[in-house]
């Protein structure tokens, strides 16, 4: 099947690639979506609705870039998406860039994705560490400082 993207305009995706939603992501209407994979070895993926060709959110697995996130699914989730094992399970957040020093991550409400069924569900996390704009690269020790680097 073909899909008309903005970003990407005229794509072919295969019926097995489209995921349904349980509910809509936070704040859309839309429920069909398809995983975008960039060529090369980037961590960004694009999740782009099928519903709507205007709307395209970049995804990363959260794993890559903070290794002591953790999720505890409630049963609920694991049932609705019929998850019956972790190695089904494909966790993103949506990354949101509002310049290039400001890029954010929502970990307060991972994507799960069951990729045997391609049923997926935004969750909410009780965590009160994460947040929903969480920067995705700290800034080194003492940018943005006025200190000089080097003592006289």
């Amino acid at each position: 099947m073909f899909i008309l993207t903005k970003r990407f305009g005229r794509i072919e995706i295969g019926e097995k690639q489209v995921i349904s939603f349980t509910g809509p992501i936070l704040g859309f209407s839309e429920t069909k979506y398809v995983v975008l994979h960039q060529q090369d070895e980037s961590p960004f993926d694009f999740l782009q609705s099928i519903e709507n060709e205007d709307l395209t959110f970049v995804v990363i697995n959260p794993f890559h870039f903070f290794e002591d996130y953790e999720i505890n699914i409630d049963s609920q989730w694991l049932e609705s998406l019929n998850i019956q094992n972790d190695r089904d399970i494909d966790i993103l957040v949506i990354v949101t860039v509002r310049n290039a020093e400001d890029i954010t991550c929502n970990l307060k409400a991972p994507i799960l994705l069951n990729n045997k069924n391609q049923l997926a569900a935004q969750i909410i996390l009780d965590h009160s560490e994460y947040s929903t704009r969480h920067p995705l690269f700290e800034k080194a020790k003492g940018e943005g400082s006025n200190a000089d680097p080097i003592e006289k």
